[in-house]
């Protein structure tokens, strides 16, 4: 009788460790699922193909910063553009917690571009001391964004032109 208790404690024992075994070995397993998941990269997600240029002393204007009416001039280098935005890079270190509205001043191609945007991304390079800004265009006109377009698409024919060559 007391054989058949100790083979009962026994199963009983062996069943909760077995179960525990299992419930850990999954447990791990789906954390390191989502941590691969994690470590793959979304892909670049952008409304707009994306120019890689370099266009330097580019008069940007800061109109406001807040609430702030500033109108202050400044150069900064556009590193790349598209028909939503521009990329530059600059000196200034324009605070975000504010909302920054800037007018941006440059040539595409030998045309002339003045369009109106906001800084919605800032990156910092600490080792050049320079910070790169992601500038969405806001109120585009539909003729300037057409133009824009145009011009990029124009700029990137030639340049896959002489890729070919």
């Amino acid at each position: 009788m007391e054989e058949i208790q100790v083979i009962k404690i026994a199963a009983v024992v062996l069943t909760i460790l077995v179960s525990s075994i299992l419930y850990i070995t999954i447990t791990n397993r789906k954390k390191r699922q989502r941590t691969a998941q994690k470590k793959v990269k979304q892909p670049n997600k952008r409304d707009n193909f994306r120019f890689r240029i370099n266009i330097k002393n580019t008069l940007m204007e800061v109109l406001k910063i807040g609430s702030l009416d500033v109108n202050q001039y400044v150069y900064c280098e556009i590193v790349d553009v598209s028909a939503g935005g521009v990329g530059i890079l600059s000196e200034y270190d324009f605070p975000l917690r504010e909302k920054v509205y800037i007018k941006i001043h440059f040539n595409l191609d030998h045309e002339e571009f003045v369009l109106n945007g906001r800084i919605v991304r800032k990156t910092e390079n600490i080792k050049k001391r320079i910070l790169l800004y992601g500038i969405q265009f806001i109120d585009l006109p539909a003729n300037d964004e057409n133009r824009l377009l145009k011009k990029i698409f124009a700029m990137e024919n030639e340049r896959r032109k002489i890729a070919i060559k």
